[in-house]
């Protein structure tokens, strides 16, 4: 890793102070996840698939950690952390994984919505820093092979911006037509109200323009009018001073209501649609490789149209999952998330969804129904002061009573379903917040270093923009990174390793989703599949101990990832990459499957009016006539004096091969083969029967059909890669990783010993 100059705060440059400064060690990077050396990742580099270098497809894999730039880090002691202070920790975010970097909005403002009121969009606010001091955050974030994106702001600036400013004051200024201005307040009255706890109408009188203005968002934030051409290419104008900075794309803010049309919501409209793509051809053309990314709380059927055919946004936000995970966990059944990730559309091969747990605004409830929404503020915010707008003012860990076990089933949810995740900052570290600051300024407090005085290793400032959190649950002498990186079953530590792990799996990023039936309701299974990578996730969403029987190969007609790519790669089980053939596109499971395997495929109809769909290889597959799917032959590989006409299909499930002797007696009838695996065994070979967690080693045997049966304990999860398998020896492997042992205490809001899966110090 290249060594940024003049920083002073990067690893090598710390080691060079005296031993004995205690500043010294809060900078020297975290312990290694374990003490297995052929596990640890070396992130002095961070791992992209050659799929993602060579088409630019890097956001697909990435993790995101979105950071509130005054909440970060105070070095100038101001009160406000600033650009400096985020460079300063770039060795932090690096360690634990980040891919790349999202700052909240760092531009001049008065700060009526923290900073989405904008007077000035080319240039930096002055408690954060300079525009030189972003210049050098860039290039020690590239230095450290991340990316770094930042909110921009469309849809509307501040009241205090210049051109409001002159817009105002004449009807004959350049800027009037900057804004959407209007003699009656009853125009465009079928647009909502968002702000319906402090704002009564979109429209604001102003005197002296002698108009009204209109805003979607608070009156200090007029609208631009983006049928004014001169607008759009202001926007286009203040992309480009960014992107000339080498920042590596924007989250943009705000895009469904860019437009206003009588007798509509103002929402989603076609004109909207067209500047979009506008914008992305805008980025496509002159600065290949950087993303958009589409802050559209609308659900997915609407979110899709922002895809385009590919052509506009590259990612968008998935909203209704994120309320969804903490319903599925609070009812402890997966249905209500099964049944969002089902209506969830399809998306250009080169887009991606953007997932999250929590973030800098309230836990919005608005994609949830009225009797939803009841149900989740009686459970997770039974006191009126934590509810705002129409959403939850509070953090993941109090969200979850501060049970570790939960926020890792949750992170598990974010790392395992389509999309893009994002780490809020300090989440990570189980921050919690504080109801009692106004708006939703009670997640945003500062960030929690050591359980240094009087402001946790955040400010030496003696008045801070907010107090840091100093309750006993939550307060930074008990929750803190210091404490978190010393710890090995820390939250801090549990992520570390997901994202370690998830790195090696192309099917996180690229694959195709697909549930796996259960019987029990309270388990979450699915697979995620990218050629030969596939990965089986199981999640007991309960606090007590669930029993369930998966079919690990019910999920072989699923689409995998197809692109139009010229080549492709995808990730093998152990790690290394595994070039393949593209997948063509096709409907139906006939051509999916046919893709995959590589062949061709003729369909033919049966008496029972079932459709045969054969492949060149010779295996055969069934739908039936209402489309449903049906469990095919897989594809096998067998040594020739192995061979047999006809297989056995009706052999009871759960009853392996017990030994080698049994094998003998029966290898006249039927042959031992792993479905999940399209491999038939020449010979009996234990190593074909296990599945293995990614996370902790454990092996769970996968019996002759392809069923496996486990129990698991209160919020236990696994992440079975299917292309990893091994053989049960002796005492078998140990494991090098720290899952499973849950630790049952009285209080579960106490986090000096709060319940973990990740108890116990790591067997090397």
């Amino acid at each position: 890793m290249a060594t940024p100059n003049g920083l002073g705060n990067s690893i090598e440059n710390m080691l060079s102070l005296s031993s004995g400064d205690t500043l010294t060690q809060q900078f020297i990077s975290s312990p290694p996840l374990n003490n297995s050396t052929d596990e640890f990742l070396d992130y002095s580099e961070h791992e992209r698939s050659e799929m993602s270098v060579s088409n630019n497809l890097w956001y697909k894999e990435a993790i995101f950690y979105e950071v509130y730039v005054r909440a970060f880090c105070d070095i100038e002691g101001t009160g406000n952390g600033g650009i400096s202070g985020i460079t300063n920790k770039l060795d932090y975010l690096h360690t634990l994984g980040v891919d790349c970097i999202w700052l909240l909005p760092i531009y001049p403002s008065p700060l009526k919505d923290d900073g989405y009121d904008i007077s000035d969009y080319c240039d930096i606010h002055p408690d954060y820093g300079t525009l030189n001091d972003f210049k050098i955050l860039v290039k020690a974030v590239h230095e450290r092979n991340m990316k770094i994106i930042a909110d921009f702001i469309p849809n509307h600036c501040s009241d205090k911006h210049k051109w409001f400013q002159s817009a105002r004051l004449s009807r004959d200024s350049p800027y009037r037509d900057y804004f959407v201005w209007s003699d009656s307040p009853q125009k465009y009255k079928d647009a909502r109200i968002i702000f319906l706890d402090v704002e009564q109408s979109n429209w604001t009188w102003d005197e002296a323009a002698g108009q009204y203005y209109w805003h979607r968002f608070y009156k200090e934030q007029p609208d631009l009018n983006f049928d004014n051409p001169k607008v759009q290419q202001e926007m286009l104008n203040i992309m480009d001073f960014w992107l000339n900075l080498g920042i590596d794309g924007f989250r943009v803010d705000a895009v469904p209501y860019l437009f206003e049309r009588e007798g509509t919501s103002c929402e989603n409209l076609p004109e909207t649609h067209e500047f979009l793509k506008k914008m992305r051809r805008f980025i496509d053309d002159k600065y290949p490789g950087r993303i958009i990314l589409a802050e559209a709380c609308q659900m997915p059927d609407e979110v899709r149209k922002y895809f385009g055919d590919g052509d506009e946004f590259h990612m968008g936000f998935h909203f209704p999952v994120m309320p969804r995970i903490y319903m599925s966990i609070m009812r402890s059944k997966s249905e209500c998330l099964r049944d969002i990730m089902e209506s969830t559309p399809e998306i250009p091969n080169t887009c991606q969804w953007v997932t999250f747990l929590r973030n800098h605004d309230e836990l919005t409830l608005e994609m949830v129904t009225l009797d939803e929404r009841k149900e989740m503020w009686d459970f997770y915010a039974p006191v009126p002061r934590m509810r705002i707008n129409l959403g939850i003012r509070r953090r993941l860990a109090p969200l979850m009573g501060g049970d570790q076990r939960k926020i890792e089933l949750a992170y598990s949810l974010l790392f395992t379903l389509p999309g893009s995740p994002i780490i809020y900052y300090g989440d990570e570290i189980c921050m919690g917040d504080n109801i009692w600051l106004e708006d939703r300024h009670g997640v945003r407090t500062p960030m929690q270093w050591s359980e240094q005085p009087p402001n946790g290793g955040f400010s030496t400032s003696n008045k801070l923009y907010a107090p840091v959190i100093d309750d006993p649950e939550y307060g930074y002498q008990k929750v803190n990174v210091t404490e978190s990186e010393k710890d090995p079953s820390s939250l801090y530590q549990v992520i570390r390793q997901m994202i370690q792990r998830r790195r090696k799996h192309l099917s996180f990023g690229h694959g195709s989703f697909q549930w796996v039936n259960s019987d029990n309701p309270h388990i979450a299974s699915y697979m995620r599949i990218c050629g030969i990578d596939r990965m089986f996730i199981v999640q007991n969403l309960s606090d007590q101990v669930q029993k369930v029987t998966l079919h690990t190969h019910a999920t072989t007609s699923v689409l995998p990832f197809s692109s139009n790519l010229q080549s492709s790669s995808c990730r093998g089980g152990d790690g290394s990459l595994h070039r393949r053939t593209p997948s063509n596109s096709g409907d139906g499971i006939a051509s999916g499957i046919g893709s995959r395997i590589g062949g061709t495929n003729t369909t033919s109809v049966n008496t029972d009016g079932v459709a045969n769909i054969t492949s060149s290889f010779g295996n055969q597959l069934t739908v039936d006539g209402a489309g449903s799917k049906v469990t095919p032959i897989p594809t096998r590989k067998v040594h020739t004096h192995y061979q047999q006409s006809n297989i056995n299909i009706n052999r009871q499930h759960h009853q392996p091969l017990a030994t080698k002797e049994e094998y003998e007696a029966s290898k006249d009838t039927k042959q031992p083969f792993v479905s999940f695996l399209n491999v038939e065994t020449a010979s009996y070979d234990e190593q074909s029967h296990y599945l293995i967690d990614i996370l902790t080693d454990y092996q769970v045997m996968v019996d002759q059909k392809g069923y496996v049966t486990m129990d698991l304990e209160p919020y236990q999860f696994f992440w079975f890669s299917m292309g990893e398998i091994t053989t049960l020896m002796g005492d078998g492997s140990k494991s090098r990783d720290l899952r499973r042992k849950s630790i049952q205490v009285n209080d579960p809001i106490d986090l000096h010993h709060r319940n973990t899966h990740f108890a116990d110090p790591i067997d090397e």
